[in-house]
């Protein structure tokens, strides 16, 4: 018998795969103005508070600390990897001062047991998040219930030295509430506790495996001027043909990808339609980075079938000018420096 957890966790995941009706997607209420639906059901409604973007690897630890080091009453981490033993040592110190910290780890990664045995041995709670998903990959941290941080990166020593990332810190009260809510729900599932189903048919944040393929893939079809990518790579064939049909119906097109065979297909198709391909420059490539006319998807999903349809993910777009600002000048100085 499937247990209750298993089946609240199902339905969840069937809210936002169907048709656009159903995910939240839909066109705004006749009586609404098109360019400014909501509350919080699209994924570009307007926020109340405007969002800080970055690229890492510069500044991003800092940021973390700080973050951290100033949290109050509670701080959620959901992560993939984490090796990094300073951002450990200061989750146990906010524990230690009473914040209510906990952390959810990929069942799977064998690279989280000195992380989590540090934890453990410190009272920090820790779990495996639901094996529902074939990965979790989310990598994002709710502090205070107030500011939510969303990234590419994972807490791994080469994050905060020579990698390439994007993110951000919102503290707009639904996205805040939306991913305090993804935690809550895979942390209860986690623990084969009752759950409290997470409403994603209604939330800005673009999350896999609920929104995230038809979300990503409506932002470069709806791309008309420029579009640029920064990935470490793309095999999601509805992903790729979108972009090759970017370039196609007169869009600027532009990608940075990390030079391996895993590309080889990709980056052949894409230099067949003309689409300039530079490899990545003086850093690793872990960037999911998308920017379609001012407007930037940043997050944890490679633009794999797997990321988007079966993994815990978890992204946001950017389309507020100055974040985007940011974060555009990133890529065009990566783009510059590469080729």
């Amino acid at each position: 018998m499937r247990s209750p957890y298993l089946a609240a966790l199902l339905l969840a995941i069937g809210c936002g795969t169907g048709d656009s009706s159903a995910s939240g997607d839909a066109a705004p209420p006749a009586d609404a103005a098109v360019d400014t639906p909501g509350p919080g059901c699209w994924a570009m409604s307007p926020r109340t508070v405007t969002p800080e973007a970055f690229a890492g690897p510069t500044g991003v630890q800092s940021r973390l600390f700080a973050l951290i080091d100033g949290a109050q009453t509670s701080i959620d981490l959901q992560i993939y990897l984490f090796t990094h033993t300073g951002i450990a040592d200061r989750l146990i110190a906010a524990k230690n001062r009473g914040v209510a910290v906990r952390v959810l780890f990929d069942p799977d990664h064998t690279g989280n047991a000195n992380v989590r045995g540090r934890l453990t041995s410190a009272s920090v709670p820790n779990r495996n998040a639901p094996t529902l998903y074939t990965f979790m990959h989310a990598k994002y941290m709710v502090v205070d219930g107030k500011a939510a941080v969303i990234m590419s990166l994972n807490f791994n020593a080469d994050a905060f030295t020579n990698e390439r990332n994007y993110g951000m810190v919102t503290r707009d009260p639904d996205d805040v509430a939306d991913a305090q809510a993804i935690f809550n729900m895979d942390w209860a599932a986690g623990g084969g506790e009752s759950v409290q189903v997470a409403d994603l048919a209604c939330t800005r944040l673009i999350v896999s495996p609920n929104n995230a393929k038809q979300r990503i893939v409506e932002l470069i079809e709806g791309a008309k001027t420029t579009l640029d990518v920064e990935a470490i790579y793309i095999s999601e064939m509805t992903v790729r043909d979108a972009i090759g049909a970017a370039k196609q119906r007169g869009v600027n097109v532009r990608v940075i990808l990390d030079n391996t065979t895993d590309n080889a297909e990709t980056r052949a198709y894409f230099m067949g339609l003309g689409i300039p391909v530079h490899d990545a420059g003086n850093f690793f490539l872990h960037a999911k980075l998308l920017i379609a006319d001012g407007v930037a998807f940043v997050g944890s999903e490679n633009f794999s079938q797997t990321a988007l349809t079966k993994n815990r993910e978890v992204g946001a777009f950017v389309f507020e000018p100055a974040p985007v600002a940011v974060i555009q000048q990133q890529f065009d100085a990566d783009y510059a420096a590469t080729n």
